[in-house]
C-alpha cells in the first residue's frame, strides 16, 4: 500500500481478519459486527463510498474484540470506534496527497472514497498534530 493511496477496507479484511466473514444481508442499520460468529453484516443495496465506511467501522469493532455493540447503550465506544475507522480509512498522507491534487472540496472528497458526512467527521475530528495538514481542507469546507 502505498503512501497516499486510499486503504481497501477489503484487502485489510482479508490479510489482518482472514477469519471474519462478510454478508451483506436485508437489516435496519448499515452494518453489524457480531464477535461470536466472527461475522460483519452489511446492509444489502449500499453505495459504495458507504459500504467502505461501514465495513471500516464494523472491521474496528471486530479487530477490538467487542462484544457488544449497540450505539445507544454505549455512545463513547461507537464514538471511539467511529474516530478510529474514519483514522484507518482515510490516513493523514491520504488526506495530504488528496488535498494536493484536488482542486475544490468535492474533488477533494471524491478522492477519499467515502461519504462527505464522513470527510467532514474526519477533518472535523483530526488530531492536534494533523490539524495543519488538513487546514486546506477545512477552508474548502467552509466555503462548500
Amino acid at each position: 500500500q502505498g503512501a497516499g493511496r486510499v486503504p481497501d477496507p477489503w484487502q485489510f479484511m482479508m490479510r489482518e481478519l482472514p477469519d471474519v466473514v462478510l454478508v451483506r444481508a436485508r437489516i435496519a442499520e448499515p452494518g453489524r459486527y457480531y464477535h461470536r460468529q466472527r461475522a460483519i453484516v452489511l446492509r444489502r443495496g449500499l453505495l459504495l463510498e458507504e459500504e467502505r465506511r461501514y465495513l471500516w467501522h464494523e472491521l474496528v469493532h471486530a479487530l477490538r474484540g467487542d462484544e457488544q455493540c449497540d450505539a445507544w447503550a454505549n455512545w463513547k465506544m461507537e464514538l471511539s470506534v467511529e474516530r478510529e475507522a474514519a483514522r484507518r480509512a482515510m490516513p493523514v498522507e491520504v488526506l495530504e496527497d488528496a488535498i494536493a491534487a484536488s482542486v475544490n472540496w468535492y474533488d477533494f472528497v471524491g478522492r477519499t472514497k467515502v461519504p462527505e458526512e464522513w470527510v467532514r467527521f474526519r477533518i472535523e475530528t483530526a488530531h492536534p498534530a494533523e490539524k495543519g495538514a488538513v487546514e486546506a481542507a477545512r477552508r474548502w469546507q467552509e466555503s462548500a
